[in-house]
């Protein structure tokens, strides 16, 4: 549906959302600011946030430049796809691609492989390894089911078996990683922000913990699904051997694309369990072979390019918005949010209450008789994007920097009322 242009006053009667007393999750005795004009140019760039749009978790919305860059690169690719004028062209994308991530997210281009999922890239990690029956990999207890399913599967088929460290709020992340730690443990495999409680692994505690890993030959895997575009996210700083993400979620980049950082270091030991054309560098018809010397061995076989433009405009259009100034407005907005809750005589704060700890993905603690699955049916019908996570009364508000302090306000206030 497309909606009308229109302010929040009316775009709330639209929806029938009941508007909130000024002030009742406001701060005491201030009008709420307006988004400055950066956010506002931003916000008309992007249809989905013409509603409050808290999905973004999920699946982000993309701006305009994004579906367009995508759309014009697959009519240029179409006019003659295996002329030299449009096939050269397009084999430049992804090299381009991997250097730009490469850049913003602290890498080295040989360090990246692109992919069409963070599930992808947490697959080719999680069997590039000989398991053996008894072998250990360490999870936690806040992770999407792209970090479970690989591991049971595993365990089914090879007789590993899967621990779990407790990274709830709060908990030491090297300490309770080490509880888990045996003789046997061959890898550990955590997110670095956790979509079922917005807690952000700290970059100098993830280098802490890879520095107990490394010596003891455990390979450490972050699932960075809910990182880059949301938190800092620098992968040669959080030591980790490989790092899997997406483009689509805070990236706002088109669906299908991600990427895998593999450290270089460890790029042999990484074995390869998916392989095809373009994985290897040189190759005959008598059975020998030479992968490409870089990350870029895990790709293979024939490229959606026009959607890696796409990803690429995405992460372009927030460097041209200020990628700092971008993390840094959904840092203020979920300090907005989290004073708000807890002024909430009837919701509780599930997500980080330390600054350092928090992300834009605040999970608000409903009450005792409230479900958040049927809770979700309810704001939907309100137009109010939201989602249930892991937990019965947890329910999660995925906060960007184009959202608004009057969309929070609005969708705590539809919550409470949801749950009354």
């Amino acid at each position: 549906m497309v909606m009308p242009p229109a302010g929040r006053r009316a775009l709330l009667k639209t929806l029938a959302l009941p508007l909130i007393p000024v002030g009742a999750f406001a701060r005491t005795g201030r009008q709420t600011p307006a988004a400055p004009d950066w956010v506002r140019r931003a916000r008309a760039a992007i249809p989905a946030s013409s509603s409050p749009f808290f999905q973004t978790g999920g699946i982000g919305p993309s701006p305009r430049a994004v579906i367009e860059a995508v759309a014009e690169q697959l009519e240029f690719q179409n006019r003659s796809p295996a002329h030299p004028d449009v096939s050269g062209p397009m084999a430049r994308i992804e090299p381009d691609l991997r250097a730009q991530l490469a850049r913003v997210f602290g890498a080295r281009a040989e360090e990246v492989a692109l992919t069409h999922s963070t599930s992808e890239g947490i697959s080719i990690v999680a069997w590039s390894l000989d398991w053996r029956e008894g072998d250990e990999v360490v999870i936690s207890n806040t992770e999407h089911p792209a970090n479970v399913i690989p591991w049971y599967v595993l365990r089914d088929r090879f007789g590993i078996a899967i621990r779990e460290a407790d990274l709830s709020p709060g908990a030491d992340l090297v300490a309770e990683v080490r509880k888990q730690l045996s003789p046997r443990t061959r890898m550990v495999s955590i997110s670095h922000v956790s979509r079922n409680n917005g807690r952000r692994l700290r970059t100098a505690d993830c280098a802490r913990l890879a520095a107990l890993l490394r010596p003891r030959g455990i390979r450490f895997h972050l699932d960075g699904a809910q990182g880059p575009g949301l938190v800092e996210t620098d992968f040669g700083a959080l030591g980790c051997d490989a790092y899997s993400t997406c483009g689509h979620k805070w990236l706002l980049g088109p669906k299908g694309t991600g990427a895998l950082f593999v450290r270089r270091e460890v790029l042999e030991e990484v074995k390869l369990s998916w392989a095809g054309a373009h994985s290897h560098e040189t190759m005959d018809y008598d059975g020998n072979y030479r992968l490409l010397p870089s990350a870029a061995r895990f790709e293979f076989g024939t490229r959606a390019l026009a959607d890696f433009h796409g990803l690429s405009r995405a992460v372009e259009w927030l460097e041209e918005l200020g990628l700092d100034r971008v993390l840094a407005r959904t840092r203020d907005l979920t300090g907005y949010a989290v004073e708000a809750v807890g002024r909430s005589p009837a919701l509780g704060l599930a997500s980080p209450e330390t600054p350092e700890d928090r992300s834009g993905i605040l999970v608000v603690r409903l009450p005792g008789s409230c479900d958040a699955a049927a809770l979700y049916p309810k704001l939907g019908a309100r137009g109010i994007l939201a989602s249930p996570v892991r937990d019965p009364r947890d329910f999660r508000l995925s906060i960007h920097f184009f959202n608004t302090r009057d969309e929070i306000a609005t969708a705590l206030s539809a919550i409470e009322t949801g749950c009354a």
